[in-house]
């Protein structure tokens, strides 16, 4: 066995050449099974790494060549072995637990490994042990390495169509609309709250649908459609139909022939054309008004909505059997502060598309600043942050990375968790504090951390934490509430500083 080199965070790894080689975690809590299983790791073409404490599990990364681990359980019940299991799962790990005399356990104790997030479960003590913890290890990073390439197919895929994602749940919903966008004759419903990109989405179907792809895009905004004209508008009318139709017009349905008609909020659709549609969408016939005989229309439905479709159903705002028929393929699109992965990504897409509004050349995006938005609520999710990037593009006279200096005044007051007073705010009434004071601190800071400025913030932002929750007695959500950040950044920071989680 190679011997192991010390690395940063207090535990070792064996430093293997290549460096693209696979890597495994290997966590043994009584190091009684590290030589055997080491061998078998590297007889499966991996390098083995191993972790000397449970707390530097929280040190280690997933990567593309770093994805699955094997943990010794350890005695069960006891031990340490699994909340190994835990931490490995949440940092999204391919966790393999073995144990010897597991043959031995009960079917409780069994489920136990599997249950904290192992994968599978193998008896060390049998003969067939190094055979079969080989060929799972094989067999998860040829899935691992498959899932990857399949991943990066679904984003350039995307990409190409406009869509922008990097979070598991985006990608996700990705796949969702390839997989839906090839089967041409069946409706779509899209729902996620305002601003989170739902006719992106519906387009994408669109384009993905090898039989009506080429055809038209008609998107209607139910919402927007006057009462008194919306039957006309959907099913058209025959000339003299009523006063005012001095022509024949087909229709929004039928000029979506031969592609998808893209329905958007349709909650806002009444009760009486929602019987209407259904009747379309059941027999694919059209009856304008004024008109004696159906026409045959050949056209894809996509719907989208931002509110609860079931919920209106149960209070008689929207018709049980049209969601039901919508309902066949269905997307839910999460919000933007669910999934903070795709922040960087979408900002640096932002950039790209923009760039034409400031004269300052590419720019890129600096810590602070993403940070800084990683912190704020997006109500109007992606379309907000689009906004919001077009108004710093706008007002961006230099080529220095974006930093919170670039933020608006409102975006700054949200980050302090204030409103933001009325009239003309003069900059001195934002520092209480005496600058002067207020820069030696600064400075003596920055030397003792070399003016290393992440390593700096960071202290910065353990010691606000720190007075934060001592001002309200541990209380995290009152020290969400404080900080002008969510319960959840909380959480995620006392994490993060390793400090007292109260609950």
């Amino acid at each position: 066995m190679e011997g192991p080199d010390p690395i940063a965070g207090g535990f070792q790894r064996y430093d293997c050449a290549p460096d693209t080689a696979h890597r495994v975690i290997l966590w043994d809590e009584y190091k009684g099974s590290l030589q055997k299983i080491d061998e078998i790791v590297r007889s499966a073409g991996a390098r083995p790494v191993l972790i000397h404490e449970l707390s530097d599990l929280l040190r280690v990364d997933r990567s593309a060549e770093c994805c699955v681990a094997v943990a010794v359980t350890g005695a069960i019940p006891g031990g340490t072995g699994l909340q190994a299991i835990r931490d490995l799962k949440a940092k999204g790990f391919k966790v393999i637990a073995c144990e010897s005399g597991v043959g031995s356990w009960t079917i409780k104790i069994r489920c136990l490994p599997l249950l904290a997030g192992a994968v599978q479960l193998l008896d060390s003590s049998c003969a067939e042990f190094p055979d079969e913890l080989r060929e799972v290890i094989e067999r998860t990073l040829h899935a691992e390495a498959q899932k990857r390439s399949e991943e990066q197919e679904v984003k350039a895929t995307m990409h190409r169509l406009g869509m922008v994602g990097e979070s598991a749940t985006m990608l996700s919903v990705f796949r969702s609309v390839i997989r839906f966008g090839a089967l041409s004759d069946l409706p779509v419903l899209i729902t996620g709250e305002t601003g989170t990109g739902k006719e992106g989405l519906a387009r994408a179907v669109h384009r993905l649908d090898p039989k009506r792809g080429q055809g038209p895009f008609i998107a209607v905004n139910c919402g927007a459609i006057s009462a008194g004209l919306a039957e006309s508008e959907f099913f058209g009318h025959r000339r003299g139909a009523f006063t005012g139709a001095e022509r024949e017009r087909k229709g929004l349905i039928r000029s979506a022939e031969g592609g998808v008609l893209f329905l958007d909020e349709i909650a806002d659709l009444e009760v009486a054309l929602q019987t209407r549609l259904l009747r379309v969408l059941q027999e694919n016939r059209v009856l304008g008004v004024g008109e004696d005989h159906e026409a045959k229309v050949n056209v894809r439905v996509v719907a989208a909505s931002n509110r609860d479709l079931e919920q209106m159903i149960r209070q008689h705002g929207f018709r049980a059997d049209l969601f039901h028929r919508l309902n066949v393929l269905s997307i839910h699109i999460p919000p933007l502060r669910d999934r903070p992965d795709d922040l960087g990504p979408l900002i640096e897409h932002f950039l790209r598309k923009y760039q034409w509004l400031t004269s300052a050349g590419t720019l890129s995006v600096g810590t602070d600043f993403l940070e800084a938005l990683r912190q704020v609520e997006f109500p109007g999710n992606v379309r907000q942050l689009e906004n919001l990037v077009r108004q710093v593009l706008v007002r961006k006279a230099t080529n220095l990375p974006l930093s919170i200096s670039d933020l608006p005044v409102e975006i700054l007051f949200q980050l302090l968790g204030t409103e933001k007073p009325s009239g003309d705010i003069k900059s001195e009434q934002l520092i209480t504090v005496d600058s002067k004071t207020l820069l030696t601190v600064v400075i003596h800071l920055l030397e003792a951390n070399g003016w290393n400025l992440p390593r700096s913030m960071e202290i910065c932002e353990r010691h606000a934490l720190e007075a934060a929750m001592e001002r309200t007695s541990g209380n995290q959500s009152e020290t969400a509430r404080l900080l002008g950040i969510t319960p959840r950044s909380v959480y995620n920071k006392l994490r993060k500083h390793k400090m007292k989680i109260v609950t």
